[in-house]
């Protein structure tokens, strides 16, 4: 008969394979095989080119630096970028011509935005400061995919003292060869409407999954809630105890302000870890369909491909509403009496502002000075505290005028 398994370390050694990163086991074995092929377990002869005839031998070497960029941190783009750092590495190594500068490698960042980009601006300022004099990259959607960002970049490269060129390998161009001008030019803005065109198929493949109900939406800031390993929305039990005081409160008559107010004199941090609560934060979490097992997709979209920025959607897409997607932590009748006492306190009457203005504003007021009279905003005040403020000014103006 067959021995017996050690059940229990079976099963923490399963738990510890399912959380091991894929990424970087595939990393540590990728650098186990570069390290056999240093052992000589493998063995490669290189073949240099035949120098040419006029080849000044003894010309002062350049310094060389390749640029390395890869949008996502997918299994597949992982492996790209490896090779990509492997085969820069062996080309200016071996050439004569070249000593190594550094590898400038931004890993899972969009190629639309320059700021974004750490490494890529750090390798600009070190052309400048006379630390490059050729940068190697594999194309021209690698080094970017804005049309401005690309031909201002190497123009700046190209105006240094001396200049910076910069060779696309895949694409076969050296930038200080004036005739490829007019091709680097084509080729940016094929690079930029190919990054529009793989947005636009983004975009329609998430309103699929998000019409079929099977998006995993984020739940990153969202209290109470968190994905494991599977992706699998789980609710986190202390969290949950700070959700349901909020509707509870706010249930037996506590306004978001008082919650807010009370939250934070109780040490309880927000969803954020700071120390103070907005009314804001509170408001959002009464109105958020997710505490009571819902999801309504695209609430945000986003307006531009180049700026990844996003915007509240009013009105301008569809959205996609889907009932009991994931664990509630509220009832579902507790959070529908929630929403409609949420549109009665938008349709009352405001209370005294004399009676808010204590509760809400610590207000300083300059008394000497070119700005005597002026009051000082809070900075941490948000446009509704801002407009609720100036609207507190006018009424006491008024009041001291009649």
């Amino acid at each position: 008969m067959a021995k017996k398994l050690d059940a229990g370390h079976i099963e923490r050694e399963r738990t510890k394979k399912q959380r091991a990163s894929r990424k970087e086991e595939a990393r540590q074995n990728m650098q186990e095989d570069i390290a056999r092929n240093q052992r000589g377990e493998r063995k490669m002869t290189y073949i240099p080119p035949v120098q040419k005839e006029g080849a000044a031998p003894d010309a002062p070497l350049l310094k060389a630096a390749a640029y390395i960029r890869v949008s996502t941190q997918e299994d597949m783009q992982m492996g790209s970028f490896e090779m990509q750092k492997i085969h820069f590495l062996d080309v200016i190594r071996n050439n004569p011509r070249y000593e190594l500068a550094r590898l400038y490698c931004d890993e899972g960042i969009s190629g639309t935005q320059v700021h974004n980009r750490a490494e890529f601006q750090q390798m600009i300022e070190d052309a400048k400061d006379g630390k490059i004099d050729i940068v190697l990259t594999k194309s021209i959607t690698r080094f970017g995919r804005n049309i401005v960002d690309i031909l201002t970049t190497l123009r700046t490269l190209d105006a240094l003292n001396p200049p910076v060129r910069v060779i696309f390998e895949t694409d076969g161009i050296n930038t200080l060869d004036g005739n490829n001008k007019l091709l680097i030019s084509i080729l940016a803005v094929l690079a930029e409407l190919e990054s529009y065109q793989k947005s636009e198929a983004i975009k329609a493949g998430i309103r699929w999954r998000m019409q079929e109900g099977i998006y995993k939406f984020t739940v990153v800031n969202t209290l109470g809630y968190y994905r494991d390993y599977t992706g699998t929305v789980k609710i986190e039990p202390a969290e949950a105890e700070i959700v349901h005081y909020i509707y509870d409160s706010f249930l037996e008559g506590s306004s978001p302000d008082d919650i807010a107010e009370s939250l934070a004199a109780q040490g309880i941090k927000s969803p954020k870890g700071m120390e103070r609560w907005r009314s804001g934060t509170i408001k959002g979490i009464l109105g958020n369909e997710k505490y009571c097992g819902d999801v309504e997709y695209q609430k945000p979209y986003t307006k531009d491909y180049l700026t990844h920025k996003s915007a509240k959607n009013r009105n301008i897409l569809g959205k996609f509403y889907w009932e009991n997607t994931h664990p509630a932590i509220i009832k579902r009748s507790d959070w529908e009496k929630a929403q409609v006492l949420l549109q009665e306190k938008k349709r009352s009457p405001r209370r005294s502002r004399l009676k808010d203005m204590p509760k809400r504003f610590v207000i300083a007021k300059i008394k000497t000075g070119p700005l005597r009279g002026y009051y000082l905003l809070d900075a941490a005040w948000d446009k509704d505290d801002r407009e609720k403020f100036i609207d507190i000014i006018t009424s006491l103006s008024e009041l001291e005028g009649s």
